[in-house]
């Protein structure tokens, strides 16, 4: 199976470029409604920032309004630079920000008051998903959603408490030990 971030970016190297801006405008202003962050969101109104992917190569400036993100041509204030892989550990919130700095592996370039201000924000944001479905569905199918992932998550806490040595267990650890 492909790694996430190699798929992406086989993507984004055959995608026009205002397509991607597009896709990428959209993606993140859905995700950010029902969320406290989009309120602090306003605070960089008018601040614009390019994302540069390296090993793409491809360059999106975005500008941040009242509204969420548009796509930009105008010189950015901050420029963060990286590979496909860093960019989606970020947003994955598998590696924070500052690691990535000071390993070397995202760059940050230009007005470091807006960057930190940028940074703290995608640092402090705690995906917040009922506040999503609530947001972006109608009550009774929001209120049908949620249940359904309380099932599911109750099914999942269920599965992982397997006793040892039942059938299932058997058959995933001679699996791991090759037999």
């Amino acid at each position: 199976m492909l790694h996430p971030a190699r798929l992406a970016c086989r993507i984004l190297r055959i995608v026009p470029q205002p397509l991607t801006t597009r896709v990428v405008t959209t993606m993140v202003n859905h995700l950010l409604r029902g969320q406290p962050m989009a309120d602090r969101l306003v605070e960089l109104s008018g601040r614009r920032f390019r994302l540069e992917i390296e090993d793409v190569p491809v360059a999106l400036t975005f500008e941040i309004t009242n509204l969420g993100l548009c796509a930009s041509r105008a010189e950015p204030h901050v420029t963060m630079r990286g590979a496909t892989t860093d960019f989606a550990a970020l947003a994955l919130r598998q590696e924070d920000p500052d690691t990535l700095f000071f390993q070397r592996r995202l760059v940050v370039g230009g007005e470091t008051e807006t960057g930190l201000h940028l940074k703290n924000l995608l640092d402090g944001w705690e995906y917040d998903f009922d506040g999503h479905v609530n947001s972006t569905l109608p009550r009774p199918l929001a209120a049908l959603a949620m249940q359904a992932m309380s099932a599911a998550r109750s099914l999942r806490a269920l599965s992982r408490l397997r006793r040892p040595g039942s059938h299932r267990s058997s058959r995933r650890e001679e699996r791991r030990r090759g037999a």
